[in-house]
């Protein structure tokens, strides 16, 4: 008998997702406060980055704070417990993780102003000089609506991010940063990664399982982020973290300076294109995944993998209430739908369910106490379920 992972809540009593638990589809938002007396907060952490030119300081945290106001949604509790009961039976050799980067795994906001992305992490005129920030300002303005956008068809948003993704590539051939100018850029940049990150790579390392980074974002920006991470927590990720991107070229001879773009060139919409089996052995057929990502397209990532089972996380990054249509169309496509930028830890805790560890008792106990639904909540929910998926990976 399992007792078993997911969320906690409270309706008149609080009571474990078990065995025992009945009922037809749901969809559980589930809003919790840390306790007062948990919220600590975290001490800056120095980081000293060596460059060739010298040495600077990255005073900040790459991990954003926890973020107490976060909603969760699941589409079907007993689907999704049927998933993680096969997942476990299988066992973790045969569990991967693959996720999109930004604005999946780094926060769309911090401190209710825009953090940056991969990409809007070069845009700075000390390094890259103001005519490389207004030209991405504006492209930036032209192109991420579209790409946001549920209802554009997935052929009319390729041709747009090619565009878009062609025209910020020859900007930065024509540039050529070099290494340690990338490495300045993320330092003083405003990108932050989700608060569980951290927790979530330890967890991979240690149980020896990948994290497959599949994302259209800038590889050395990327990589250096997860650079910053480990000096800062003392982590070693030998071995964990697999980058499936467009690749990057730096010449040696101009100073390590990124001077072209190879192939496949990966878009938000096209992903599927540079993860397959052959390309990624390490990802067995039949086996399962927990796949997460910020777009309905995200989904797209596992579209040539033959997998077993498939948990999708999604990262809708605004209230629940600004956008229902949007909403309604993650519902639709992901098993779980996290709102309002929020936090990994409910991404941790699935893979310590999925692999039999023990939850950790501090989300045990905020999840056991979740405030009571209003009616109103229930019933959107409820309204949300009865839809069927229109679009499949």
């Amino acid at each position: 008998f399992f007792f078993f992972f997911f969320f906690f809540f409270k309706q008149k009593t609080a009571y474990e997702i078990s065995a025992c638990l009945v009922g037809s589809e749901m969809c559980i938002r589930d809003r919790y406060q840390r306790r007062v007396h948990g919220i600590m907060e975290r001490t800056k952490q120095k980081y000293m980055m060596k460059t060739l030119s010298g040495h600077f300081d990255m005073e900040r945290d790459i991990i954003a704070d926890f973020n107490p106001n976060e909603e969760i949604f699941i589409r079907d509790l007993k689907g999704l417990r049927r998933k993680i009961l096969a997942m476990r039976a299988d066992g973790k050799e045969m569990l991967n993780v693959l996720t999109d980067f930004d604005c999946t795994l780094t926060k769309k906001t911090h401190n209710n102003e825009k953090a940056d992305h991969s990409f809007n992490a070069m845009e700075k005129e000390e390094i890259m000089g103001k005519e490389f920030v207004d030209a991405c300002v504006e492209a930036r303005a032209k192109y991420l609506p579209i790409e946001i956008d549920v209802n554009i068809t997935k052929e009319e948003k390729d041709k747009h991010m090619a565009d878009w993704c062609g025209n910020t590539q020859n900007l930065l051939k024509e540039l050529k940063p070099t290494k340690n100018e990338i490495r300045r850029a993320v330092s003083i940049s405003r990108l932050y990664l989700r608060n569980g990150c951290f927790e979530l790579l330890k967890l991979l390392s240690a149980c020896d399982l990948k994290l497959h980074v599949v994302s259209a974002g800038i590889k050395a920006v990327v990589a250096e982020t997860f650079h910053i991470l480990q000096m800062q927590r003392g982590l070693q990720l030998d071995g964990t973290l697999v980058y499936c991107m467009t690749p990057e070229v730096f010449d040696p001879e101009q100073g390590n300076a990124l001077v072209d773009f190879g192939e496949p060139t990966v878009l938000s919409t096209n992903k599927h294109l540079c993860i397959d089996h052959e390309k990624f052995p390490d990802i067995r057929e039949g086996s399962n995944a927990v796949l997460m990502g910020d777009l309905i397209e995200d989904l797209l990532i596992v579209k040539n993998l033959k997998l077993k089972q498939v948990i999708g996380i999604g990262f809708l990054n605004a209230p629940a209430e600004h956008d229902s249509e949007v909403l309604q169309r993650f519902m639709e496509n992901y098993d779980i739908v996290i709102v309002h930028d929020g936090n990994l830890t409910h991404a941790v805790q699935l893979v310590k369910s999925i692999i039999g560890a023990e939850l950790d008792a501090d989300y045990v106990e905020r999840n056991r106490t979740a405030q009571k639904l209003s009616l109103i909540h229930i019933c959107r929910c409820r309204r949300l379920l009865t839809c069927r998926s229109r679009w499949s990976p």
